[in-house]
């Protein structure tokens, strides 16, 4: 499993200098995220995928590199300034909120060494689920948005 991307650091800022129509307004949220949420520290999962601090970036840094090469391949005519925004940020409900991280350290040594859950899921943390499919019978769109603890 990766587990770091060598120069992380300098691949991540290397993404922004893709940006071009909305450099300034990334820029701004790019801010925001460092300096107010914890963008650059969460990992991306609780017990699987780069369950280690850093992991949520290190995922999304390397889910963009692999976008931005599919994307020369298959259809170089969208813009790379879309496919940074688009893929870097697309776990970004993995931050929970400014000072309410949704993941935190696990504190039950039985679930770290037996079951390899390093995080828990913050239960302080409000959700909203997002459901979207076609009726089967005659089309219509179905949106399904519930509140609530996870």
């Amino acid at each position: 499993m990766l587990t770091s991307i060598p120069h992380l650091g300098d691949k991540y800022n290397a993404l922004f200098e893709k940006l071009t129509n909305r450099k300034e307004q990334i820029m701004k949220f790019k801010s925001f995220l460092e300096s107010e949420t914890c963008w650059l520290t969460s990992p991306a999962s609780t017990r699987f995928h780069l369950n280690i601090e850093h992991g949520l970036l290190l995922h999304s840094v390397g889910v963009t590199y692999n976008a931005l090469k599919i994307k020369n391949l298959l259809s170089p005519d969208i813009s790379d300034e879309s496919i940074v925004i688009v893929a870097l940020f697309h776990d970004l409900g993995k931050i929970g909120l400014p000072g309410k991280s949704y993941y935190l350290p696990n504190d039950n040594k039985w679930e770290i060494e037996k079951r390899g859950i390093t995080y828990k899921i913050n239960p302080d943390i409000i959700t909203m689920n997002i459901a979207a499919n076609v009726h089967p019978k005659n089309d219509t769109p179905i949106v399904v948005i519930t509140h609530g603890i996870l």
